[in-house]
């Protein structure tokens, strides 16, 4: 069996807390080096280097056809003296929040052609029929001031004059007000990204894919979907993953809480099948405070096993500068 782990979070922990986690030390010792990158661990996932905004949508529940797609992240952006930061994304708004907003941004653009979509209040999109000539960062690789990731390329003063009125009309949206009374974070902003077309997502090989509900999980249940499978919900543990020729599990979010239990239940139990041979291969995929890395094993020589439990490697993800994309 060749087994995909993704973790999403997992790099944000504490650097002693991982550094403390004996499989993932083993794994590393017995990976290649790892492949490092800013942003999130979806290319990872996917396979595709970029244009992944049509694929999330699919996961999300909207199937786009062959519109140009790209993310449009509800945030909070907080003004300073001199400059605009990026504050957090919202991931509370309930259905009619988001309707109410998602109408006052369609009304507002549709003479310029722009559709927003949200087949959850979490997950916004913006549909068009033509390509903008654009470059966008990723939502995950956004830290500081806002001015230095804004979208760039020959339509970008365009799209950087439609993002100052989405914060204006967001800003004197009544159901931020409403949001704000009941003391939640207003939403005061879009941030779009991952520009791309169904028919431009490589579909990859075959494989069973896990994934959970909610973003973290779109871009694989999308891929699931892309070649007409289904993606199911991860079991509780590795013992309880059907068998499989290959198989691709995004897990639930790491978080200082939940890593001790991820560990235990999936990458102390996968690097120990990795070793004994029930793995053919294992991959992992982690991110967290805009970086991601993955990190690829063959099942490793006794040699090496040995070396790796009598040494008792340690862990440690690749640095920024370290970045292979």
């Amino acid at each position: 069996m060749h087994l995909t782990l993704a973790i999403p979070g997992l790099l944000a922990l504490d650097p002693a807390v991982l550094a403390a986690a004996p499989s993932l030390g083993r794994l590393a010792h017995y990976a290649d080096k790892p492949v490092a990158r800013g942003g999130s661990l979806d290319a990872f996932v996917t396979g595709a280097s970029a244009g992944t905004a049509a694929l999330a949508a699919l996961g999300a529940g909207l199937d786009p056809g062959q519109a140009y797609v790209l993310r449009a992240d509800p945030v909070s952006l907080v003004a300073g003296r001199n400059d605009v930061a990026l504050a957090a994304r919202i991931d509370d708004l309930d259905v009619d929040e988001a309707g109410a907003m998602l109408a006052t941004l369609n009304a507002h653009f549709a003479d310029d052609g722009l559709t927003f979509r949200a087949p959850r209040p979490d997950a916004w999109f913006i549909l068009q029929d033509v390509a903008p000539d654009l470059t966008t960062t990723p939502l995950a690789a956004v830290h500081g001031a806002i001015y230095p990731w804004l979208p760039a390329g020959g339509d970008a003063p365009r799209w950087r004059r439609w993002l100052s009125e989405m914060q204006m009309l967001l800003h004197a949206h009544p159901a931020n007000a409403a949001r704000e009374a009941r003391g939640r974070v207003a939403v005061t902003g879009v941030w779009i990204s991952d520009g791309g077309r169904i028919a431009e997502i490589p579909q990859g090989s075959a494989t069973a894919v896990f994934a959970p509900a909610g973003n973290d999980g779109d871009l694989a249940r999308g891929l699931a979907r892309l070649r007409a499978t289904a993606a199911a919900l991860p079991p509780g543990s590795f013992a309880a993953l059907p068998a499989q020729d290959t198989a691709t599990v995004v897990l639930e979010r790491a978080t200082p809480p939940s890593a001790p239990r991820l560990l235990a239940d999936w990458l102390d139990p996968a690097v120990a099948a990795l070793e004994r041979g029930a793995l053919a291969s294992l991959s992992l995929f982690a991110d967290g405070d805009g970086h991601a890395a993955a990190w690829h094993a063959a099942r490793p020589a006794w040699r090496l096993r040995a070396l790796a439990r009598m040494t008792g490697s340690s862990f440690a993800p690749p640095a920024r500068g370290e970045d292979d994309a």
